[in-house]
């Protein structure tokens, strides 16, 4: 069984009936279940409808650390970036000490340099103590991606810690979400809040390039962010279907030569854009 991902995968390799649960209790904003609903169920998950019921439930929302720089070749971590998580941390102490919250790296590195900051500012905030020593079932934590399975909270603080270099150029390599399954930790990270969920991004989705060959999870993740940033759901993919006619290949090589990055076939649910063309400023 050692090949075998889960214990849900050994039972299905053995053909056992399977049966998906449909009603998601935990999100109380339906903007923090909308993308793993289009991207990982394919939209059949029932979502009870909530904006006013709770006024605390602010849903998803999108930090972007304009001056953070992740140091890819360095401690390979994103020092401005875990800096704005921690203050954001001990802002939400003081305002908010009665809401639950846990905060998520996508890497160990980025995780423990968090973990630095939020101590260096609890010593700045004495009177924040009593929420970060609370001992109950819920308690602050910070944790990387691998070990959120299972916690949830009421608000969940996003770091994503990998991004633009300091040349400026947006790293693809993202850890766990590069890997095969990556996006089964995504699902399980962007479904832990139950009122609002915030991301911390040194860059946005449209600097990050995909293809139809770019691993699911981090086209899952360019999903999310788009969301995080405009609220709306938007449902083109790179396909990877080849063209439909030599005319099409005549055009894309007439593209191509004037400088531009082409990809054929863009869509989703049975209709595709023939030919999309990158914007050069803008290439995800």
């Amino acid at each position: 069984t050692a090949d075998i991902e889960s214990i849900l995968g050994m039972f299905l390799s053995q053909g056992a009936p399977e049966s998906m649960l449909k009603w998601h209790y935990r999100s109380r904003h339906d903007s923090l279940i909308a993308v793993s609903n289009q991207e990982f169920y394919e939209g059949k998950l029932m979502i009870f409808p909530s904006p006013g019921v709770n006024p605390r439930a602010k849903g998803l929302s999108f930090n972007y650390v304009s001056d953070g720089v992740y140091e890819r070749g360095g401690s390979r971590t994103n020092p401005i970036e875990a800096r704005r998580v921690a203050e954001a941390v001990i802002a939400h102490a003081k305002s908010s000490p009665e809401l639950t919250l846990g905060v998520v790296s996508f890497s160990t590195a980025q995780r423990d340099c968090i973990l630095l900051e939020v101590e260096r500012l609890r010593r700045e905030n004495d009177e924040t103590e009593p929420f970060f020593n609370n001992s109950s079932l819920e308690s602050f934590f910070v944790k990387n991606l691998e070990n959120v399975q299972g916690d949830e909270r009421d608000v969940i603080y996003i770091s994503i810690g990998y991004g633009k270099t300091a040349t400026g150029n947006v790293s693809r390599s993202f850890g766990p979400l590069n890997t095969e399954g990556g996006h089964r930790r995504l699902n399980v990270l962007i479904s832990r809040a139950r009122l609002a969920m915030e991301v911390f991004s040194n860059f946005t989705a449209d600097e990050l390039a995909t293809t139809s060959t770019t691993p699911f999870g981090v086209r899952s993740l360019k999903a999310f962010l788009s969301y995080a940033e405009t609220g709306e759901l938007k449902n083109h993919k790179e396909t990877g279907k080849e063209t439909d006619s030599p005319f099409e290949d005549q055009v894309i090589s007439a593209v191509k030569e004037l400088g531009y990055d082409v990809e054929p076939q863009v869509g989703s649910a049975g209709f595709f854009i023939d030919i999309a063309v990158r914007d050069p400023a803008k290439p995800g």
